[in-house]
């Protein structure tokens, strides 16, 4: 109700006031007036009546003194006058002696009485009272009287209210009709006033809001304008917006966003992803800027052979089938592709290279990306210049399970059922076992294992393998610290390029005290291939009291001067020379030549995969230090 006046219009504000005055102003008037008459009038007839009982007390008294009773004729003056009602005169003892009382029909309810006490002549003895009511007809009349005149008072005040609020809304006319004109306003048009009205209120308010026209026409030209200059900032941030989302910052091309967006258009789609052969080997040769200059001359000639190229990332690109275009014409322009870039020359830092690429195809595929980069891979790991992805080779699925070998392996790390087996070594002159050599294995939930060629080599490319390592460290280092035997440990090239996997090695071997009873084994082609850190790696370990052997050795390319330098301790001959030493006399020979060269440089000799007792002889005979392989003892748990 409150915010209904609040917002209510100026009129009918003004109005309310008028009335709400004029109410109060009259009641007030009428109230006070009221009162005056009624007690002005009231008091004359009171004063009327006591006159009256004046007039005849005397004489009353007088006869009541004397006893006479016969009081009609003293009080005939005052009964025949139509305003007495009644007279009543009581003696000393309270018995009344005149009860004289007027009916009449008219008599109003409105009476005034008078009562006076009768003495006797000469002294003031009471002898008793005399009440005289008078009738207030009088009053009343001169009241009615009164209300007829308020009443056309009022009327005439209502008159007067209607006529001014008639007159104050045609005072209030032209603020309706500048309201009226101002209702539809926008800005930058231009309102006249051509109101025929000229107070001096009016002429001020049109005056204002003319100069907020001309203000509110100026602001709008300057916000106009710096909209328009927003606009176009908008849109050229919008564009560039676009470009760094859907194209290559380096090479300009549209980049794989882009093709997602492009081929999710259709439901099948034939693509076909292009890596750059042995791109980082050109990075690290030329240098990184000298790289992306290359990729810059590449995406510009894969442009000019009209295949419109993406740019994935890295040296990747991709191309998809144009409409209008086959699937047969699409793999015959990759062919062509190839083979012209197979002789295109590039220039880096003054020099002239060939480069080769590899491609994966997708031909008609509902995943294309990912089954043109499985066939990327299949053609690289076959050593193809392209492949066609062929659901039929499970490819794919292999892929999947990969992924679920991933999510195993972190899993078991969770859990604990990352274990150890450990396999004998036993010495060729005693037939003791002297050593372990410390297997891992996944065990399942079951109780069955998982052999490390199972989830080892999907854990190096999960960056899981650094995790198996430290656990494997711990377990068999804890396990050993209370028993007598030495212990090897299989350490790639990841696990010893890694710092904080080194750091864990260390810190394990000082609390567990068995730094002089480990043996790390690292595989040959690894030493050979990152030789100034596996050397640094041997530095620190022997210093701490461990010995090194080279696992795999007369495989690949065995290098003795490398061993010389490695400064090993144990050679471990690899197995595929071992098992078929009985019966091919050209492994024997080389078995004889790594046995010799560790007999002189006097280091220890392990022969792996011992399978039978004829083998074992055989490997005595040459003067082999240790042996292992299921004859001499299986993969076991040894705190079991």
């Amino acid at each position: 109700m409150i915010h209904q006046i609040h917002n209510a219009r100026i009129s009918t504000k003004i109005i309310a006031t008028l009335i709400m005055t004029a109410f109060l102003f009259f009641a007030i008037i009428t109230m006070a007036t009221f009162t005056i008459v009624r007690d002005v009038t009231m008091n004359a007839q009171r004063e009327k009546a006591a006159l009256l009982v004046d007039t005849i007390e005397a004489s009353i008294a007088l006869s009541l003194f004397l006893g006479t009773k016969n009081f009609g004729e003293k009080l005939s003056a005052i009964t025949r006058l139509n305003e007495v009602v009644s007279v009543k005169i009581i003696d000393k003892q309270g018995k009344t002696i005149l009860n004289y009382h007027k009916y009449k029909a008219d008599v109003s309810k409105e009476t005034i009485q008078i009562t006076k006490n009768l003495s006797e002549p000469g002294s003031l003895q009471p002898i008793g009272s005399i009440t005289l009511t008078y009738s207030g007809e009088a009053f009343i009349k001169a009241m009615n009287r009164f209300y007829t005149l308020y009443g056309w008072i009022a009327l005439s005040i209502a008159i007067l209210l209607l006529f001014m609020l008639t007159w104050i809304n045609r005072l209030l006319v032209p603020i309706k009709l500048i309201a009226k004109k101002v209702r539809g306003y926008k800005p930058g048009e231009k309102v006249i006033f051509d109101i025929p009205y000229t107070q001096r209120e009016f002429r001020q308010i049109i005056h204002a809001f003319e100069t907020m026209q001309e203000r509110v026409l100026h602001y709008s030209n300057e916000i106009e304008t710096i909209n328009q200059n927003l606009e176009k900032k908008i849109t050229e941030k919008t564009h560039l917006a676009t470009q760094h989302l859907y194209f290559d910052n380096l090479t300009t091309l549209p980049n794989r966003l882009k093709l997602q967006e492009d081929l999710s258009v259709n439901g099948i789609n034939t693509v076909a992803i292009l890596n750059i052969d042995d791109f980082k080997e050109i990075n690290d040769f030329f240098g990184i800027d000298a790289g992306d200059w290359l990729l810059k001359q590449i995406a510009y000639w894969l442009g000019e052979m009209k295949l419109s190229p993406y740019r994935l990332g890295g040296d990747e690109f991709a191309f998809r089938l144009k409409p209008g275009n086959t699937s047969t014409q699409f793999r015959h322009d990759i062919e062509m592709l190839l083979s012209l870039l197979s002789e295109k020359l590039f220039l880096i830092s003054d020099e002239t290279i060939h480069i080769h690429a590899t491609v994966g195809i997708a031909i008609d595929s509902d995943k294309p990306l990912i089954h043109a980069d499985v066939a990327l891979n299949k053609a690289r790991n076959n050593k193809l210049p392209y492949s066609v992805y062929d659901q039929s080779e499970g490819i794919e699925q292999q892929y999947q399970a990969n992924i679920a070998m991933s999510a195993q392996i972190r899993q078991a790390l969770v859990e604990h059922r990352i274990v150890c087996q450990y396999q004998p070594i036993v010495s060729c002159i005693n037939g003791q076992i002297e050593k372990y050599e410390t297997l891992v294995r996944i065990q399942n939930e079951d109780g069955s294992l998982i052999g490390p060629y199972d989830f080892l080599p999907i854990a190096q490319k999960t960056k899981l393998y650094h995790h198996i390592t430290q656990e494997v460290v711990y377990q068999a280092c804890n396990l050993f610290a209370t028993r007598h035997e030495q212990f090897s440990i299989n350490l790639s090239s990841t696990d010893i390029l890694d710092v904080r996997t080194i750091a864990t090695i260390e810190n394990i071997l000082r609390q567990t005290g068995t730094a002089n009873r480990i043996i790390f084994e690292i595989l040959e082609s690894e030493g050979i291939e990152n030789f100034d850190e596996v050397a640094l790696f041997i530095t620190k370990m022997k210093a701490l009291g461990a010995k090194i052997a080279i696992d795999d050795f007369g495989t690949g390319y065995s290098n003795f001067e490398n061993i010389l330098k490695l400064n090993v301790d144990i050679l471990k001959i690899d197995g595929s020379l071992i098992k078929s030493i009985d019966q091919n006399p050209r492994h024997r020979i080389v078995v004889e030549a790594i046995v010799d060269f560790a007999h002189r440089i006097g280091i220890d000799t392990v022969a792996e995969y011992v399978a039978s007792e004829e083998i074992l002889k055989n490997v005595s005979d040459l003067g082999i230090t240790y042996a292992q392989g299921f004859y001499t003892g299986k993969p076991q748990f040894l705190n079991q």
